[in-house]
């Protein structure tokens, strides 16, 4: 009885999922955020991080929320492709660059897709939609790319893209050698850098495009009011990796802790209880007053 109490008070809980009511709204945001969003909120498990990321996402709302609508459009949309883009990596092998290099990502790909998530196929397909890209412009063929080998305005084009290759490099390496459950890893990791980027813009746009702003203060991300409205023992609870429980869940515990406590109770802990009870009765009884 005490174990499967306690294993009650450690598992028996599913707090860890988002409120499915938390969520960007599609037509506010680009494609790009709402992606990254959902797959960070399918994604996020530790109660520490999920308060990080509804304190993210209210000021959002706060800092963006008078804004007009292209102008944040405007600020997602770019935070989300040039922090992936510049997402800093220690290492990158190098690729020939060829049309059998793009072959190789597509297929592997396509045995991975079943397993990333929404924003981790994002990056996968936008970089292959680069890549094909260039394909068809005659940029990438079956030889390795060289700029030097193309003349006039290909020049320019093949220069402009080997410096793009930079950004595409380290994505291109980690495309190629990681396993989807790692890749995924590797797409939080962005998330958080890009959300607190575009948190931080968010401010700079707040305090200097008034010319931009709207009178009426409109809702971004949709916060239930419950994550708002946590108590204090509520937000430390989930800065220490603990959920805050609902009523019902509260119960269930305190009754398993009291199950727990009546569990260690002995018939000699109980035998005390029982001498006092005996003598409060016989005390009573002497108390009372006798018939004449």
């Amino acid at each position: 009885m005490i174990f499967s109490a306690i294993f009650f008070l450690l598992f028996g809980f599913n707090s860890f999922a988002f409120d499915k009511d938390f969520a960007a709204i599609n037509d506010r945001v680009p494609l790009e955020f709402n992606l990254l969003f959902n797959s960070m909120k399918q994604s996020i498990t530790a109660p520490s991080e999920k308060l990080r990321m509804i304190g993210l996402a209210k000021d959002l709302n706060d800092n963006l929320g008078l804004l007009q609508k292209e102008h944040i459009f405007m600020l997602m949309k770019t935070e989300v492709i040039k922090g992936t883009l510049e997402h800093k990596f220690d290492k990158v092998r190098q690729f020939d660059m060829n049309t059998l290099l793009i072959t190789r990502l597509e297929d592997d790909f396509n045995s991975k897709k079943a397993y990333l998530n929404s924003f981790s196929k994002w990056i996968w397909n936008s970089i292959l939609a680069e890549l094909n890209h260039r394909k068809k412009m005659g940029l990438i063929t079956t030889t390795s790319f060289n700029p030097v080998l193309f003349q006039g305005t290909k020049r320019t084009d093949a220069v402009r893209f080997q410096r793009y290759l930079q950004y595409l490099y380290p994505w291109i390496d980690r495309m190629d050698s990681l396993d989807a459950a790692k890749f995924n890893k590797l797409a939080m990791e962005v998330s958080w850098s890009v959300l607190e980027r575009i948190n931080d813009r968010s401010i700079l746009f707040k305090r200097y495009a008034s010319t931009s702003s709207g009178d009426t203060q409109t809702t971004i991300i949709n916060i239930p009011q419950k994550l708002i409205d946590l108590k204090p023992e509520d937000i430390k609870r989930m800065q220490n990796d603990k959920m805050p429980l609902t009523l019902s869940e509260q119960s269930k515990v305190e009754k398993a802790e009291a199950d727990v406590q009546m569990e260690k109770v002995t018939p000699l802990d109980m035998s005390s209880v029982s001498d006092d009870l005996a003598k409060e009765l016989e005390n009573k009884t002497e108390e009372a007053p006798k018939e004449p």
